[in-house]
């Protein structure tokens, strides 16, 4: 029988270390902001040194770029704190004057690893400025795309008023533009936003409640719900369900707890969540979403009808794993009825920005991913540059997590070609401490690239992927544990307008 009031009070102790000894790391490696007075100074020193070149980015936006890359570059060799956060700064200055959103981002990103800043709140305050500035419908959409992932970082921290100030945001800049289509679509997502943080207020009570009461059932349960079916964070919040109210959430929360676990446990891990789905259809995805995380698990243990029902349910989620026929007919008679506009060339991966970002963060915050291949191995040194032109680098989440890029194609080519990998990377000996697993998702539609533990030419796997008629392409990798050294690349992705030329088994559209 399990003492769950232990487990949970273990749990709490594990967790205000682990924040301390992460708070610990940061004080080490950022440095105090330097004073108001000391960084207006360096400042005015800044802009006496580069007198010429504030001069020229009077003249245009692209002169203001030009500025900022330079004070940027500057930065990097500049011993002075003072000197090296007001050169940051002016850049950001700069880059919010050239409406350059998302290098704003970058460049604050940067700042908040060497010092301690709010990086988000900088982040809200000039995307909402840089909002304002935009005037002509066809100059909104990369500073739309800076703001919608901004706003889902300030979710994803549960920093609900700063997320709602950015939708804000673009709503009121739609209206400048008169693009009535994206009002629409952003007071919808204002209002779910709204929705969700109301919901988190009362979140807040419950935890305020449990540090009273550790024991209180409902309480427990509100948090245990948020955590797991709102915000997919099974890890967190489970041990909450365990001391809730629910039977059978209760139920299925103490096998989850276990630390072995046999097959049997998986499957019946599934059954108890694919069930719940049923009762609950506000939560009916996440619900089976966790069902299918366990199936998936259990597969390869499993067979007979036990074995025959549970990929039954996969691919019921899942429905790319296995298409009907009268599902890819229906799909080639679309695409007879209309064919897309196609890209005149095709273009590596690299030169396209994703729409989103959804990758781990280092200590200092910053996202673990390039689109030139920079790899960074530990926060006290310098990022590493892997050999190799247009080599997308993206970090992986521990399972049920991943990390995910969002590209829109709009339909504009035919063919996604490429190799996935771990290369080796100077400084690091080691091999990925977990199996990695790179996936492609097509409009919706997954498809499995392969799986490596491995490093160097023995990781490598070549792909060939038919992408006609795709309006949204999403990259992931995850991986099931200790995500050390899963140094995962997407060797030169390429985009065509060619037809895809299968290089492995199975390479159609699936």
């Amino acid at each position: 029988m399990y003492l769950f009031d232990r487990n949970k009070m273990l749990v709490i102790g594990l967790l205000v270390a682990f924040t301390a000894r992460t708070n610990n790391a940061q004080d080490n490696l950022q440095q105090p902001k330097p004073d108001n007075d000391s960084i207006k100074q360096a400042a005015k020193d800044i802009r006496e040194a580069y007198v010429q070149d504030y001069e020229d980015a009077e003249q245009g936006a692209k002169n203001k770029q030009i500025l900022a890359t330079k004070l940027i570059n500057d930065a990097n060799s500049e011993a002075d704190p003072k000197m090296q956060f007001a050169l940051l700064k002016e850049a950001i200055r700069l880059q919010a004057e050239a409406q350059q959103a998302e290098a704003l981002i970058e460049t604050i990103e940067k700042m908040s690893q060497l010092f301690e800043i709010d990086s988000l709140k900088i982040k809200v305050y000039f995307l909402k400025k840089i909002a304002r500035s935009i005037k002509k419908k066809n100059s909104a959409g990369s500073t739309i795309n800076a703001i919608r992932s901004v706003a889902n970082q300030a979710t994803s921290s549960d920093q609900y008023d700063k997320a709602l100030e950015l939708l804000a945001a673009v709503t009121d800049m739609g209206e400048q533009i008169k693009d009535r289509k994206l009002v629409r679509e952003y007071e919808a997502i204002t209002e779910r936003t709204r929705q969700e943080s109301e919901l988190y207020q009362t979140v807040k009570q419950a935890q305020g409640t449990l540090e009273q009461e550790p024991l209180n059932a409902p309480a427990n349960q509100l948090v245990g719900e948020w955590y797991c079916l709102k915000k997919n964070r099974w890890e967190e919040g489970v041990t909450y369900l365990a001391l809730g109210n629910h039977p059978e959430m209760k139920k299925l929360s103490r096998i989850d707890l276990k630390t072995e676990k046999t097959p049997d446990d998986l499957v019946k891990l599934g059954d108890l969540c694919w069930d719940l789905a049923q009762h609950r259809p506000d939560d009916s995805n996440a619900l089976k979403e966790r069902a299918v995380f366990w199936y998936e698990k259990a597969q390869s243990s499993v067979s007979g009808v036990t074995g025959k029902k549970i990929a039954n349910r996969v691919k019921l989620l899942k429905p790319e794993n296995s298409p009907s026929g009268e599902q890819e007919d229906a799909g080639e008679e679309d695409k007879e009825k209309e064919e897309p506009l196609l890209a005149k060339k095709s273009k590596p991966l690299t030169k396209v920005k994703p729409r989103k970002v959804d990758a781990p963060r280092n200590l200092a915050g910053a996202q673990l991913w390039s689109r030139k291949g920079v790899v960074l191995i530990a926060l006290k040194q310098p990022p590493v540059k892997v050999a190799g032109k247009n080599n997308l680098y993206l970090h992986p989440y521990p399972e049920p997590g991943r990390s995910a890029l969002v590209y829109e194609l709009d339909g504009r080519y035919r063919s996604f070609t490429g190799g996935i990998g771990v290369p080796d990377v100077p400084g690091y000996r080691g091999r990925p401490q977990s199996e990695i697993t790179f996936s492609v998702i097509r409009d919706g539609k997954k498809k499995q690239i392969g799986k490596t533990s491995r490093r160097g030419r023995q990781s490598f796997k070549p792909f060939s992927l038919d992408v006609t008629g795709v309006k949204q392409l999403i990259l992931t990798t995850s991986c099931d544990g200790n995500f050390e050294g899963c140094f995962a690349f997407w060797l030169n992705p390429v985009l065509s307008p060619e037809e895809a030329k299968p290089v492995m088994e199975d390479s159609e559209r699936r």
